[in-house]
């Protein structure tokens, strides 16, 4: 009770001074809570408190991207085309995040943004980890476990960050659809264009996590019902879907681009997805099974650019020597596990969900340690490019769960 007089007592600034280190809108919502003096303080600063807690949930490298997904998601909806493209124009140029005091609409966008992605990352590295131990069991790597998993370093999850943030604007402007045709081919061409080819590969490594972690859910979706009687809610719900049943062969084979419909939709919602069980789940998939989309593997076909390899960091046997301060986007910050793979060559198989070899393991997003530590930096890049984690079949071409049944 002492310290909570204490620090009551001080000065308006100093208050506002301490409210600049909180970390988590949940730490100040305490703090507020806890101090009617802090929250009458607060009233007359918010938008100032706001802006710097919004900027604490990201490094500032990755604040511009955060700052950009922010704005789009502010754009008025449904969105038109004209609006897209003029943020698609002006975006790279936009400074104002640097303002000392953002607009309150995006500071509150911000910290909501920051405790999402940071799930995600997580999420990610996990499912990310399991792949790259899996490759060294496999290859008979030598593997530093416990450097391996180590905790992620400031450029592995500013790098993930950043690709989460750009994956959810690239998702929010490839809705801007209010034409029909290749219209998303010219939204792709025009965001993901701006970008090297590393940058898009670490967007692409979000969208082909994204893509194994709902294989995961349709699957689960599939062994439920396979379990269920015919009378069951989740057997009623694949009928109801449409013309044919959500566990017939047709939607069976619209699969990936389900899936890819659900990727658009934001990643509060893909948490949902991944988060949710049972009924649930089953629900919220086959409802947002009525559109399929291929706009992510479209924008990414058509959006690339080809890197420089004269303005390549250096490279000896495999090791890379130290790494980057990582400071925005710049050959300079192209990451070790890019260079390890590709060598400046334009990355493959964007259309393909499976066979992708390094991107299972998110290879563009580690730092030479991490390489090191597990294993790879030993073997020839080409040798481990002709691994993969699938048989190389598509899921829209294993049985769907009215095949099975019957012949059960």
């Amino acid at each position: 009770m002492a310290s909570l007089y204490t620090i009551e007592t001080l000065q308006p600034e100093l208050q506002i001074a301490i409210m600049r280190y909180v970390t988590s809108t949940k730490s100040l919502l305490a703090l507020l809570n806890a101090s009617p003096r802090f929250y009458q303080v607060f009233r007359t600063r918010k938008e100032y408190v706001l802006t710097e807690l919004a900027r604490n949930q990201f490094p500032g490298s990755v604040f511009v991207n955060a700052w950009d997904t922010a704005k789009a998601l502010q754009l008025p909806q449904p969105l038109t085309r004209e609006v897209s493209d003029g943020f698609i124009e002006t975006f790279a140029k936009d400074n104002q995040y640097e303002q000392p005091v953002l607009p309150l609409s995006i500071s509150i966008s911000i910290c909501q943004l920051g405790p999402l992605v940071n799930w995600f990352v997580q999420d990610f590295w996990s499912n990310c980890l399991g792949n790259l131990k899996r490759l060294g069991a496999c290859l008979g790597l030598q593997q530093d476990v416990q450097a391996l998993e180590s905790p992620l370093s400031a450029i592995e999850k500013g790098r993930i960050q950043r690709a989460f943030c750009r994956f959810e604007t690239t998702g929010l402007l490839l809705t801007t659809l209010e034409g029909k045709g290749d219209v998303y081919l010219d939204q792709g061409q025009q965001f993901l264009g701006q970008f090297t080819t590393d940058d898009i590969e670490e967007v692409a490594c979000v969208r082909d996590y994204f893509a194994r972690r709902l294989w995961g859910v349709f699957e689960a979706i599939e062994e439920d019902a396979m379990r269920a009687k015919p009378s069951d809610a989740i057997r009623r719900l694949g009928r109801e879907f449409g013309e044919h049943d959500w566990f017939s062969r047709m939607p069976k084979h619209f699969q990936p681009d389900y899936m890819e419909n659900i990727m658009i939709l934001g990643l509060p919602f893909l948490r949902e997805v991944l988060e949710s069980r049972g009924l649930q789940r089953a629900g919220l998939v086959i409802a947002t099974s009525k559109q399929t989309r291929r706009h992510f593997t479209q924008a990414f076909e058509s959006g690339h650019n080809e890197v420089d390899p004269y303005h390549l960091p250096p490279f000896d046997s495999g090791i890379y020597c130290g790494e980057q301060e990582f400071h925005g986007d710049s050959l300079q910050d192209c990451s070790h596990g890019w260079l390890y793979a590709n060598r400046g060559k334009l990355a493959k198989d964007y259309n393909r969900w499976t066979r992708k070899g390094f991107r299972d393991w998110g290879y563009v997003m580690l730092d030479s340690q991490r390489l090191k530590a597990a294993g790879v930096l030993e073997r020839d890049p080409e040798e481990l490019s002709h691994y993969f984690f699938d048989d190389g079949t598509y899921v829209d071409d294993q049985p769907c769960v009215t095949s099975r049944l019957e012949k059960n």
